[in-house]
């Protein structure tokens, strides 16, 4: 193969995940945790709040799935550094409750599944994510999951946008939800930073995911000023004659679209 062009980047000699945390002070590293903790929380907070109000999942219901398996795997299975367990642990409390919603309520944002498949798959997904975080965590010798976080992240904030997409209203989002998200991630990037600044793989992941996040926020935006549901309102665009019902029909309006104002299903009425 000597006809081939010489290589542009070396392998290199020591891998970057072999390198530990960096040592820093316990106030710069609670000064970035904290915001992440408390972004994620709050996160978690309202989307349960705006699920319960509209009817439909604030966060997608596989990755809610993905989420749990991440958050239960690091707290009860494997082992962790005993601050990001209590930290887990909080939100695995949380988390508990979204699964409940994403069961009782994912089916509407698939009306290609039957109620049974759709909870079969989520199962499916639950498990082999559970799996993987294991393994995953593991095989990076992933003491505080940073690793495995930030890969789930980056499909976690796409997610969002598919959703939007999906649903062609601002039905069970907020934003609310989106600035406290944003702010979570944005922070549990920087403790990336500062804790493992070798690792080039959390380089790369972290602005995938922000830009995402800021992605969302800014079409999130858009579409609730399209609708004109005020920007800081907690209930969804109201009912229209074109809604989702429960079993998943619409009105035609395009491939996979659903009209702006008539993103609620028939039972979100509250």
């Amino acid at each position: 193969m000597d006809w081939l062009p010489p290589y542009l980047i070396p392998m290199s000699q020591v891998a970057p995940v072999t390198q530990g945390r960096a040592d820093i002070p316990d106030a710069l590293f609670w000064a970035f945790a904290g915001p992440t903790a408390i972004g994620w929380l709050l996160t978690y907070v309202l989307a349960i709040r705006q699920a319960f109000v509209d009817r439909r999942v604030g966060i997608p219901a596989y990755l809610v799935a993905v989420n749990f398996a991440w958050e239960f795997s690091l707290t009860f299975v494997l082992e962790q550094l005993p601050s990001q367990r209590g930290i887990n642990f909080l939100w695995v409390l949380f988390n508990a409750v979204l699964l409940y919603q994403a069961l009782r309520f994912g089916p509407r944002d698939h009306p290609g599944l039957t109620p049974r498949v759709f909870r079969w798959t989520f199962a499916g997904v639950l498990a082999w994510a559970g799996l993987m975080v294991v393994v995953g965590a593991n095989e990076f010798h992933d003491l505080d999951g940073m690793y495995t976080g930030m890969i789930i992240q980056v499909p976690l904030s796409a997610s969002f946008l598919y959703l939007l997409r999906r649903r062609g209203s601002s039905v069970g989002q907020s934003l609310y939800i989106a600035v406290a998200k944003l702010v979570g991630s944005l922070f549990a990037g920087l403790t990336a930073f500062v804790l493992y600044p070798s690792h080039h793989l959390l380089q790369v992941l972290v602005p995938t995911y922000v830009v995402l996040d800021v992605a969302y926020l800014v079409l999130l935006r858009r579409t609730m000023l399209r609708e004109g549901r005020p920007l800081w309102a907690f209930r969804g665009p109201a009912q229209g004659p074109g809604a989702v019902g429960a079993a998943g029909g619409a009105a035609a309006t395009g491939p996979g679209r659903v009209p702006a104002a008539a993103g609620r299903s028939d039972d979100a009425a509250a």
